[in-house]
């Protein structure tokens, strides 16, 4: 097995100025999913739920989608969170970074 890099991005879907979910967890999905076909050789979305505290040290629990990408590279996940930040109206996107060992089989 040979190491490649893993992505993993969380998009929380509640709007940085409504503080409330505005495209439905369905449209989230299809658009990332257009994304990812559209500029990576594939990639998993999950649906979570996110938990996080604000400054004022308010609770928040929004729906979240964890999207996985292999066989890619760091300025193409940028670009595509920036494009996710601009639809989904975020203020940041958590993307983690690892190299894992895989393999098609």
């Amino acid at each position: 097995m040979q190491g490649i890099k893993k992505f993993t991005l969380y998009l929380g879907l509640n709007d940085k100025d409504s503080k409330q979910q505005e495209v439905s967890t369905l449209e989230a999905y299809k658009i990332v999913s257009n994304l990812i076909s559209a500029d990576f050789d594939g990639g998993t979305i999950f649906e979570a739920k996110g938990i996080y505290k604000h400054e004022d040290g308010t609770i928040v629990t929004e729906t979240t989608l964890r999207i996985e990408l292999l066989f890619a590279e760091q300025p193409q996940v940028k670009a595509l969170t920036a494009v996710l930040k601009k639809l989904f109206n975020q203020e940041s996107i958590a993307v983690q970074e690892e190299v894992i060992n895989s393999q098609l089989w």
